[in-house]
């Protein structure tokens, strides 16, 4: 509760969940596409798409697991609920298969070539 109403009815959580919502699909469209490709084609012909989505997903995971922190209060960040250790998680996956410069520089490199 918050305001005499509950979090839920609040404008800023509303828009929290929204964001959080189209960011999950967005990624989760991406591993799809990824997969697709790997399916048809083989892991070589997906590389562009494989390094997206190390990119996307860990920093979507993080930014609508901050957005829960902050819906949580204090609480959020307490041992009282696993969202700290699932932040923790996260960032970590921003270093489990290379940092994301590595990737970024992956991407740009793969489009260059597919428009040259």
């Amino acid at each position: 509760m918050a305001f005499g109403k509950p979090l839920v009815e609040q404008g800023t959580m509303l828009a929290d969940i929204a964001q959080s919502r189209v960011e999950i699909e967005q990624a989760r469209l991406l591993v799809l596409r990824a997969a697709h490709l790997m399916d048809l084609a083989g892991n070589k012909a997906a590389a562009l798409d494989i390094a997206m989505i190390k990119m996307v997903a860990p920093s979507m995971a993080s930014r609508v697991i901050d957005r829960a922190i902050q819906a949580f209060g204090a609480a959020g960040l307490s041992s009282d609920y696993p969202l700290a250790q699932f932040f923790t998680w996260a960032r970590a996956l921003r270093f489990a298969d290379g940092p994301d410069e590595v990737h970024r520089a992956t991407v740009a490199k793969l489009e260059l070539k597919h428009s040259a």
